[in-house]
This record gives C-alpha cells, sequence and structure tokens, in this order.
C-alpha cells in the first residue's frame, strides 16, 4: 500500500496560509508600519479639517442633504490614503524580501510564481483592510470633535 498523496487544494491552502502569515507577522512585529500609515489621515483629520472646516462647507443642490462639513467630506479620500499608503509599503516589502533572499526561497516552491504573487497580494490586502478598520474606529474616537463626522460614517 502507498502512501496517500494531499491534494492539491491543500498545498495551495498551506502556501496561501504560510505566505499570508508571514506578511501579517511581519506587520504585527513592526509597530512603525502601523503608525506611519495611520498618523498620515489622522493628522489631516484633526488639523487641517478642524482649520479648514471652519472656512469651508459643501453646498449640495437640494433635495439632498444641503451643507457638509469639510470633515465628513474628507473622510472618503483619508481612507483611501490609508489604503494607498499600505499598498505602497507593502511593496517595498516585496523588495526588501528580494533583498534578503526570502524570495528565492519562494520560488523553490512547487507552486506557479503567479500563486505566489497573489498570496503575497491577499496577505497585504488583508492588512489594508484592517488598517482602514483601524482609522475608521480612531475617527469614532474623534466624534466628540466632530459630531457630525459619526453620523457621515
Amino acid at each position: 500500500m502507498g502512501a496517500r498523496r494531499a491534494s492539491p487544494l491543500l498545498h495551495w491552502a498551506l502556501a496561501l496560509y504560510a505566505i499570508s502569515a508571514r506578511e501579517i507577522g511581519k506587520f504585527i512585529r513592526q509597530r512603525g508600519r502601523w503608525a506611519s500609515a495611520l498618523v498620515r489621515p489622522v493628522l489631516w483629520l484633526v488639523v487641517f479639517a478642524a482649520g479648514i472646516g471652519s472656512l469651508l462647507g459643501i453646498s449640495i443642490v437640494p433635495p439632498y442633504k444641503t451643507y457638509v462639513t469639510y470633515q465628513e467630506y474628507i473622510m472618503p479620500g483619508l481612507l483611501g490614503i490609508v489604503l494607498l499608503f499600505y499598498g505602497m509599503q507593502s511593496s517595498l516589502s516585496m523588495v526588501y524580501d528580494r533583498e534578503m533572499g526570502m524570495m528565492r526561497l519562494l520560488l523553490t516552491a512547487p507552486l506557479p510564481r503567479w500563486s505566489l504573487l497573489l498570496f503575497k497580494l491577499l496577505g497585504a490586502s488583508f492588512l489594508s483592510v484592517l488598517q482602514a478598520y483601524v482609522f475608521l474606529l480612531i475617527t469614532f474616537g474623534f466624534s466628540f470633535l466632530f459630531p457630525r463626522l459619526t453620523a457621515a460614517l
């Protein structure tokens, strides 16, 4: 009797878990990456939106809400900034992996190259969405400064 072989789907699932878990673990160990991705939009929300918000308001034609605060107006853009900057950080992580030789080890795996890239992108996408949710929680914390901001979210 021969040994049972694991299914190819199991190999793909294990590779996805290993590569994504490595990305997530690396991100958790580097606390500066959290701060660098979240400080910029929080700074925009607190400093610029509070300062410029008293000067600007966005008028909208009825029957819609006729006035939107500047904080409400820039929130979707700030979420985009969080996602964009983590995307850039994850690409730098791939460059770092290549310089340290980790990419060479991954390329020796019996998987297509595109799957390795896909698994790294899935891990980075998960972290990017996680950072966006953390930013939303931070903005809920600032709702005492901007009462209408919570209603906009």
